[in-house]
């Protein structure tokens, strides 16, 4: 039996291929759980539940996360950032136009532009009880 070598190109593009997938996988459990946080509490929200809603197998949900709370405490990481950011660029402007903004003027900014929702509500409780706890 022969050995079947893989070209350079292919290997690239099946490499891009596995991390589109893998991102679609994040993004759709990251969704469901969102979706799912709207309409009750994490501690009710179990990983079969949460794979269905995905549309992906607990393998891939394990591949990808420890557990559903590792998806909130990323995806918390990335909103503080991409925050982080607007402020910064937000700040620079002000540094070269002038303008005055508070930093509270600018979270309510931030918050006006996000609907409050019952999954805001339960990422909120669920920060307040992680941090009693830790």
């Amino acid at each position: 039996m022969s050995t079947r070598k893989i070209s350079p190109i292919s290997l690239k593009n099946l490499t891009q291929s596995n991390k589109e997938v893998n991102q679609l996988t994040r993004e759709s459990i990251e969704t469901a759980l969102l979706f799912l946080l709207e309409r009750k509490e994490m501690k009710h929200i179990s990983v079969s539940e949460l794979v269905r809603k995905a549309g992906v197998s607990r393998n891939a949900f394990y591949r990808n996360y420890k557990s559903k709370e590792e998806i909130l405490e990323l995806y918390y990481e990335r909103t503080s950032q991409s925050v982080k950011e607007k402020w910064n660029a937000l700040q620079k402007k002000v540094q070269q136009d002038g303008v005055q903004q508070s930093f509270s003027d600018f979270l309510h900014h931030q918050m006006e532009k996000t609907d409050y929702n019952k999954a805001i509500s339960n990422v909120s409780q669920w920060i307040k009880e992680k941090t009693k706890r830790g």
